[in-house]
């Protein structure tokens, strides 16, 4: 299973002195949906259901894995693939599996 890596980033403290920053695969993916969309963290979380502390710790790299539910839920609200976010936690075999696991259902 493949982890994924997490990215350094630049950012400048209010003194204007740069700082390395670590995103990870799922904040970089979910800050730049929320960027393209112009929408800010609440405005996200009231339309869709999500919740705002948790999606504050995304964004922050501090929660770097999902449950499926939670994955799914996240997938819907930023209209992207689950295998997207999947992907971004390390997790794309979740998504080959309930993708055999349902369409061996909807064959019965």
């Amino acid at each position: 299973m493949s982890r994924p890596s997490v990215q350094l980033a630049s950012a400048k403290t209010d003194r204007g002195e740069e700082l390395k920053v670590r995103h990870s695969p799922l904040a970089e993916l979910v800050s730049s949906h929320l960027r393209e969309r112009g929408m800010r963290q609440i405005d996200f979380c009231r339309q869709t259901g999500f919740d705002q502390g948790l999606l504050s710790k995304i964004l922050s790299s501090v929660v770097n894995t999902l449950n499926v539910e939670t994955a799914l839920k996240l997938a819907e609200g930023l209209n992207i693939p689950p295998s997207v976010i999947f992907e971004a936690i390390g997790k794309k075999e979740i998504d080959d599996l309930l993708r055999r696991f349902y369409s061996k259902d909807n064959a019965a």
